[in-house]
């Protein structure tokens, strides 16, 4: 099946009340059925006990950051374009499960987008996401990114998506060729758990990185999924073997609908403390926790467990130490 049609044919279904939605690929599909796992089905069927909702919508209070649709402006040098609100495959702890439970949002509003960015040159950083940029056409997001790159304050652009994951025959010839042209494009890759790596996306996220592309993962803490030392250090170390830096480790924002994924903060900053003496550093993402009020907070990796005065105290599997400032 071509990517056209692996999305003509996804197995859906609005399960309801709760807003809940089962929305795969024929190929995620398939991959649940033949290898049973759980770390998949708990990410992207919905669960059948109701839910105990207790959080908001928008926890990050983004739609108090968004200027004109369609546009974030939380940091004053990052700003972030949703693209698309529909994805290949819809995850349960979607953190804008507010946007993709609504109808396809459209980016008619584009103009406006660029007029704000070129008001705004302290804006050097954009994020276009969504929903997955990937799952629009190759001319659509091609002009996207052209108009962009027009601009001089822009240094950065990136793209975050899930698709070499959820719909791997979606990374062709022709989205290939089309993303090398922009020189300073990064790429995100949302993955959370070694299941997801399989050959047709080993394939298509070597296929990027072949051709250049810097690719980057973003993965996010999941409570009976991935938090686990083992199944994150497996996850990490498969990552740099196919050419993908790992990134950021989320705890998994506090969005209506996630009650169920969530995760002591205090075990995920002890699994990236005690993999920062077992791995390479390369292989070691930053853990974050996202707020509404400061945005994004550095828990780890940290090996600094105190100070006194001038003398400062480090420890990790190894043991413990302690080191003079000199000033």
């Amino acid at each position: 099946m071509t990517w056209e049609e692996q999305l003509q044919n996804c197995v859906t279904n609005d399960t309801s009340a709760s807003g809940r939605i089962l929305h795969l690929t024929p190929y995620m599909d398939e991959l649940i059925k033949s290898t049973h796992s759980m770390a998949l089905q708990k990410q992207f069927i919905p669960p059948t006990a109701e839910c105990n909702f207790q959080f908001a919508d928008d926890y990050l209070c983004e739609d108090k950051y968004t200027p004109v649709p369609n546009l974030i402006h939380r940091y004053k040098n990052k700003a972030v374009i949703i693209a698309t609100n529909q994805c290949a495959c819809y995850c349960q702890f979607c953190t804008r499960q507010r946007l993709t439970r609504s109808g396809e949002i459209s980016l008619d509003n584009f103009g406006k987008i660029l007029a704000y960015i070129k008001e705004h040159s302290e804006i050097e950083d954009i994020l276009v996401t969504g929903g997955d940029p990937l799952i629009l056409n190759t001319s659509k997001i091609v002009a996207i990114l052209q108009e962009l790159e027009k601009i001089d304050s822009i240094k950065i652009m990136r793209i975050g998506t899930r698709i070499p994951i959820t719909l791997p025959q979606r990374i062709n010839t022709e989205l290939i060729q089309a993303l090398k042209m922009f020189n300073h494009l990064y790429i995100n890759i949302h993955i959370n758990h070694p299941d997801e790596l399989t050959s047709e996306s080993r394939d298509a996220i070597l296929a990027l990185a072949n051709n250049g592309i810097p690719l980057g993962s973003q993965s996010v803490l999941l409570k009976g999924i991935n938090d686990d030392y083992d199944i994150l250090k497996k996850l990490f170390q498969q990552l740099i073997q196919i050419k993908v830096k790992p990134y950021y480790l989320y705890q998994c924002d506090k969005v209506k609908g996630c009650e169920d994924y969530i995760v002591d903060i205090q075990k995920g900053i002890d699994i990236i403390n005690k993999l920062c003496n077992q791995i390479s550093g390369f292989a070691i993402p930053k853990f974050v926790v996202d707020t509404p009020e400061m945005g994004k907070m550095i828990l780890a990796p940290c090996s600094m467990s105190g100070t006194d005065e001038d003398i400062f105290y480090f420890s990790n599997s190894n043991g413990q130490c302690s080191y003079k400032n000199v000033k």
